[in-house]
């Protein structure tokens, strides 16, 4: 009697022990995604060396993301394993939660050692779209390339090179490259090489480099909202633009923390807004931001060249807290009044 109802109890819990696959062409892959999406288990797709033409968008969609299963796509390197789109299809698109029951917890995605080149997406993500309810997602040692997303009435058109959502998971963002992505929109793109939002977890962007990309809103390299923590270290954006806020990096939380430490940001420009290299939005009181560090040089904007603080997001003359410590200014950031050219903290 203890043996059968260890059988009964040992088959009617989902066990997802692993199905791994290796891929060599783009039918191939996408055979591999159809089934991970309906197997239950936590699956990894490896994809062999080559450049692979894509001409249609390589598709996961599941609510089967509610047994938790995971999602490992592994590459031989970004130089190596290439996706390119031809400037005509968007990459990847993975969607956790196509239920929307907010079910998909463990049902965590990583995607790494891949190039995504020319891609062009109708909406978010040109090259990458994930988005999921509480996943974890983590993108690393991958290269975006001219990946462009665009849309030309009304939605969204944000992450040119990766669009990225999670509710309440976390997004870790290690050691890739995101160059000459750009992010489209009849009323505003948002994050040209990265769009990393988690309204109740946190993202972490650590050791990439951001060079080229552009927005025609916020965020040319890099737009980034959470409600709670926002942490960017050991990174690079250069020569980023944005037609609004945030050239470089556009961070927005409403009482979490942001910290940006020991990053660089030269050479960044906005068209018509504020923060050349950095834009920051903190909406109320308990919101933090840590800015530690990081060489801030030669940016461009209208108030706050290097770096542009608002502080008081909710309206109430109280401002949130900001600390400021050991970063290299361009020369006219005047620490006094937090008011000047390369620095401007409302």
């Amino acid at each position: 009697l203890l043996f059968l109802a260890f059988l009964v109890a040992f088959f009617t819990i989902n066990v997802a022990f692993g199905e791994t696959f290796y891929v060599t062409n783009p039918d191939e892959f996408q055979n591999a995604l159809s089934i991970a999406d309906s197997n239950r288990e936590d699956d990894t797709i490896n994809v062999a060396e080559g450049r692979y033409n894509i001409t249609s968008t390589l598709y996961y969609s599941s609510c089967n993301g509610d047994s938790g299963h995971e999602l490992t796509i592994q590459g031989a390197g970004a130089d190596k394993t290439v996706l390119d789109g031809g400037g005509s299809v968007q990459i990847l698109y993975i969607d956790t939660d196509a239920d929307n029951n907010g079910g998909d917890s463990g049902g965590d995605v990583t995607i790494k050692g891949v190039g995504f080149n020319e891609g062009f997406g109708w909406g978010d993500g040109g090259g990458m779209y994930v988005d999921g309810w509480s996943i974890n997602l983590t993108i690393k040692e991958c290269a975006f390339s001219k990946n462009h997303t665009y849309l030309d009435v009304y939605g969204n058109g944000n992450g040119g090179g990766v669009y990225a959502s999670t509710f309440k998971g976390t997004i870790t963002i290690t050691n890739n490259t995101f160059s000459r992505n750009r992010a489209d929109h009849y009323t505003g793109g948002g994050g040209g090489g990265l769009y990393a939002e988690s309204r109740l977890g946190t993202i972490v962007i650590t050791n990439n480099t951001f060079s080229g990309n552009s927005a025609n809103c916020d965020g040319g390299g890099l737009y980034a909202y959470s409600k709670y923590a926002i942490t960017i270290t050991n990174n690079t954006f250069s020569r980023n633009s944005a037609d609004l806020d945030g050239g470089g990096v556009d961070a927005y939380s409403k009482s979490g923390t942001i910290t940006i430490t020991n990053n660089t940001f030269s050479g960044n420009s906005v068209k018509y807004g504020y923060g050349g290299g950095v834009h920051v939005r903190l909406r109320y009181d308990s919101a933090t931001l840590n800015i530690y560090n990081n060489i801030l040089f030669g940016n461009m904007a209208n108030d706050g060249d290097d770096l542009y603080v608002y502080s008081d997001g909710d309206g109430n003359y109280i401002g949130s807290i900001v600390n400021l410590y050991n970063n290299d200014f361009s020369g006219n950031a005047d620490f006094d009044t937090g008011q000047s050219w390369d620095l401007y903290i409302t």
